[in-house]
């Protein structure tokens, strides 16, 4: 019998392999060749986009310390030839067999395989990845056809990159739904006369949540409060908005979100437009769909508009129109093997009997390790402290029995604690990755402590700097030589995230009302502003024109007044509540967020205590401060012994 059986050797088992190593723990990887999401992709040549996910969430820590100079966006061949790199790596230790069966019992597992072969190991770590039908869509769909109207039950990032290849062809797209969550790739803050741009996952200040989650709440992105601003997405299509109840939810976000990244037109032209035609030859493609809402490419209905599949059409706005393709949205699936509990009983999965996603309460010494997934920042983030955490459960007896012995009530105080409704839901499987983060580096015991800060730029790491997995390796048992270096280099892009800190300060003067108010007070919000819009019609124009040379692209511009009038009906509401909305001679919200930002610089180069820095502020920053010391809202009962 061996120590430690891994099914699947992809992307997600790769941090477990390398610590299992480290420590000379006996294993056998047991994979199928070629049988990845990513592999399939490769095959079908349909590697031809970037990721949603930025360099530091996407990549490892052992990856990084060695090769970050800059955060960006990589395309899908360089994360690809990540995923090959290491698999070259761990090669020699791999069975290519495809696992049938897992008998799982109280001290051991017999896994069986295809080929006829048993192994007997006494834990087992299952990493074999999800899927799902619409990847087969983004392997096989046309994307040269033209004039065609697409329909889709689904949206999220796998749908919108479909999207995006769909547009610049003239074709049609109606995204049946009820609702979904849209944000930024990128956003960008003034600090003086320079541009700070964050990406999506580096913009994500987890932490403060301990302080107070009403508080985190109301700053975050607004839902909770209630912003109506005419400006927002929201407001100007109201049927893009998800219902969701938080009464009895204790987090926000809640697990179970599904967040679809955009690169918004603005920055896009940014960050691209001086080298569009290789920008896009690489795969960074626009997939604007604020944009697309706005300019009417695309529109979104109800989930119960009628539609009518044997004759291929759906009616909206009082038209019945034909529809070329439609396309089915469905929940991603583990690909499991059969497992029998004590031999004899089907195992079925269910994600919230899984501690952490992770452990399951009804088998034995069984681990899922990479079917937890990030509402944003990448799964590297996730399965990275998966596998710390299932590394120390294998290796150190003590911590093993600490983490079972009450495992279900630690599984009925997070699902309390995270979701929003009793019952599970599809997606119950997608988290707020920083917490999810920052909840696995407490249970290892990798974590920061706020009241171990002894300085102002301690707090602001400790606050204002995302959950990614390598902020935890920088000390204790699972340091990587090299972090500390890497946390000086995004330091130094991000302006060590002074600007988010001041952000958050600047808003604990205010009371909840005043804070609305306040945020309002920009001319660039966070995520979803279609001021941004309007002035970048031109350039959509040019991006098509770019787009279609570039695929050697020809398509005839055809009159469509059914679908204008459908568009019609779709921008009613954008066209009243925009009539509502107030220039800015200047952006308030930006105006304090930079005098902020400078007294918090001045603070940091004083280097004073603690004591001496919150006396000379005014109460309220002094009592924002003290608080974020000794937050009040730290414990979480599933964290507990």
């Amino acid at each position: 019998m061996i120590d430690v059986c891994i099914i699947g050797c992809g992307f997600s088992a790769i941090p477990l392999i390398r610590e299992l190593d480290r420590t000379q723990t006996e294993f056998q990887i047991i994979s199928e060749e070629g049988n990845s999401v990513w592999d399939g992709l490769s095959k079908s040549g349909r590697l031809d986009f970037d990721l949603v996910s930025t360099y530091l969430t996407s990549f490892y820590s052992f990856d990084l310390v060695s090769n970050y100079k800059e955060d960006y966006y990589p395309i899908a061949e360089q994360f690809y030839d990540m995923h090959k790199r290491w698999r070259k790596v761990y090669e020699n230790r791999v069975i290519r067999d495809f696992v049938v069966r897992v008998d799982n019992f109280k001290d051991h597992s017999v896994v069986s395989t295809r080929s006829g072969r048993t192994i007997k190991a006494k834990h087992i770590v299952i990493c074999t990845g999800f899927s799902r039908a619409i990847h087969t869509d983004i392997n096989e769909i046309d994307y040269s056809v033209s004039n065609k109207t697409f329909v889709f039950d689904t949206m999220g990032d796998s749908a919108n990159l479909i999207i995006s290849k769909l547009i610049p062809n003239n074709n049609k797209i109606i995204i049946r739904t009820n609702g979904f969550y849209p944000l930024n790739k990128l956003f960008q803050m003034r600090l003086g006369n320079e541009r700070v741009t964050y990406s999506l996952d580096q913009l994500e200040y987890h932490n403060f949540r301990y302080v107070s989650h009403e508080w985190f709440s109301s700053i975050t992105d607004g839902s909770p409060i209630g912003l109506k601003s005419p400006f927002l997405l929201s407001e100007q299509f109201p049927v893009t908005v998800r219902d969701e109840d938080l009464a009895s939810c204790k987090s926000y976000p809640p697990n179970g979100r599904i967040v679809t990244k955009y690169w918004p037109i603005n920055l896009y032209l940014h960050e691209f437009g001086d080298d569009l035609e290789a920008s896009i030859a690489k795969g960074y493609l626009l997939n604007d769909i604020a944009m697309w809402l706005y300019t009417g490419k695309v529109i979104v209905t109800p989930k119960d508009t009628p539609i009518d599949f044997a004759k291929k059409t759906i009616t909206y706005a009082g038209i019945e129109r034909s529809f070329h393709q439609y396309i089915k949205g469905d929940t991603e699936q583990p690909r499991l093997p059969a497992i029998m509990i004590n031999g004899v009983t089907p195992y079925h999965y269910l994600y919230r009997d899984n501690f952490m996603g992770v452990i399951p309460k009804k088998l034995n010494n069984i681990y899922m390790v990479g079917y937890t997934r990030p509402m944003s920042g990448g799964l590297a983030n996730i399965t990275e402290m998966q596998s710390l955490f299932v590394h120390k459960l294998i290796t150190q007896s003590d911590f093993h029995d600490k983490i079972n012995h009450n495992l279900d009530d630690r599984i009925n105080a997070y699902n309390n604690y995270y979701y929003s409704t009793p019952e599970p839901q599809k997606w119950d499987h997608t988290v707020y990755f920083g917490f999810y983060t920052d909840d696995m580096a407490r249970l290892i015991g990798i974590d920061h402590k706020p009241n171990e800060c002894t300085s102002l730029q301690d707090l602001i790491f400790y606050y204002a700097f995302s959950n990614n997995a390598f902020k935890y390796r920088l000390k204790g048992e699972y340091a990587v030589d090299g972090v500390k270096e890497l946390i000086e280099t995004v330091n130094r892009q991000y302006h060590s995230f002074t600007l988010l800190f001041a952000y958050i300060l600047r808003s604990s003067t205010l009371e909840l009302p005043d804070r609305i108010a306040w945020m309002e007070k920009t001319k660039n919000y966070f995520f979803n502003d279609m001021r941004h819009k309007e002035p970048y019609r031109s350039f959509l124009e040019h991006y098509i024109k770019t787009y279609r040379r570039v695929t050697n692209a020809e398509i005839d511009e055809i009159k469509d007044e059914e679908w204008d009038a459908m568009t019609r009906k779709a921008c009613e509401t954008r066209d009243r509540v925009s009539q509502k909305i107030e220039s800015l001679e200047r952006s308030q919200f930006h105006d304090d967020a930079l005098w902020e930002s400078r007294l918090i610089a001045h603070m940091v180069s004083r280097n004073q205590s603690i004591d001496d820095m919150v006396s000379q502020l005014d109460h309220r920053r002094r009592d924002s401060l003290l608080a974020m010391w000794n937050p009040k809202e730290y414990e979480r009962p599933y964290l507990q012994p």
